[in-house]
């Protein structure tokens, strides 16, 4: 929008040395959503957290000082604003658990290590603007470790239960999301947090299915440096993660070939998602979350906005 400040501005830049020396998930968690929280504080599209949201009808015992005048003029009736304290959100963290994310390139952190960092620093945020978060995770089935609630403790629950997540067994996002779906009696933001690698048939049009049936649905898709860049020379062996499949090959003979195929499993992931009104997220596992988990928020806070 004209004169909207630029994303990278309203988010610290923060070195993914500095996560790394930072100790234990709970710190580390926490630095990012500081960050966040900065580059949300110094978007046009965020307040505090009694900023105004949207009107309801005056009922006898709310606050008369948040009567609308101008809503008055306009529809003859009594309407008060309500405030982001009263319309707080419901959102669950998915996270695939499954062994492909387990793959770290050199030291860098494995993909389930920067999605739980993502997702923590995301419950976070979630939290102290006193929304209700729960966490659940996935690989053959779906695990649900913390419902969403809005309570004291709840923090600290979702990121115990983070810090003793461990990559095993194959990936069936069809059937958690199916089961997910079936368990949902209200519509929440759910956010996905996969590499989407061996997820099974019909993975992506469950996501899209989701996000069609009107449920408020995030994807980040985390991929590690080496699967985006490919940055194999000699002949390598390849060992699948999820079961006993291995394969050698010239990584030199097969990187262009590779990269146009991933190039096209990403474009088919995106435009599925963005047809079914999901909101896509590429993220380079070991890269600084900062900037996309503001946009995701800035983008929800705006959204609200919009719709007033």
């Amino acid at each position: 929008m004209p004169g909207e400040e630029p994303l990278e501005d309203r988010a610290r830049v923060l070195d993914p040395k500095v996560l790394a020396e930072a100790g234990a998930l709970s710190l580390k968690a926490r630095i990012v959503a500081d960050s966040v929280l900065h580059g949300m504080h110094r978007s046009r599209h965020h307040g505090s957290s009694v900023e105004f949201a949207d009107h309801k009808e005056y009922s006898p015992g709310d606050n008369v000082r948040h009567l609308d005048w101008r809503a008055y003029a306009r529809f003859d009736r009594d309407y008060v604003k309500r405030f982001e304290d009263e319309s707080h959100l419901r959102g669950l963290l998915l996270v695939d658990t499954s062994a492909s994310m387990g793959y770290r390139s050199g030291q860098r952190s494995t993909k389930l290590d920067y999605a739980a960092l993502c997702a923590g620093a995301l419950a976070h945020v979630l939290t102290r603007q006193g929304d209700a978060v729960g966490l659940a995770t996935f690989a053959d089935q779906l695990d649900i470790r913390v419902p969403a609630r809005a309570r004291r403790g709840q923090l600290q629950e979702i990121v115990e239960h983070l810090e003793r997540l461990e990559p095993r067994g194959t990936t069936s996002l069809r059937l958690a999301l199916d089961t997910l779906a079936e368990s949902m009696s209200r519509r929440m933001i759910t956010v996905i947090m996969s590499d989407l690698l061996d997820a099974g048939e019909g993975a992506v049009e469950a996501i899209a299915k989701l996000g069609a049936r009107r449920h408020d649905v995030v994807l980040f898709h985390l991929l590690d440096p080496d699967e985006l860049d490919f940055p194999f020379e000699e002949s390598t062996v390849f060992v699948s993660m999820e079961d006993d499949r291995e394969v050698q090959i010239d990584a030199r003979a097969i990187r262009k070939a590779y990269l146009e195929e991933l190039e096209r499993f990403v474009a088919r992931v995106r435009s599925a998602a963005q047809g079914s009104r999901v909101e896509y997220h590429l993220l380079r596992s070991g890269s600084d979350p900062t900037e996309a988990l503001t946009q995701f928020l800035v983008r929800r806070a705006s959204m609200r906005a919009s719709a007033r």
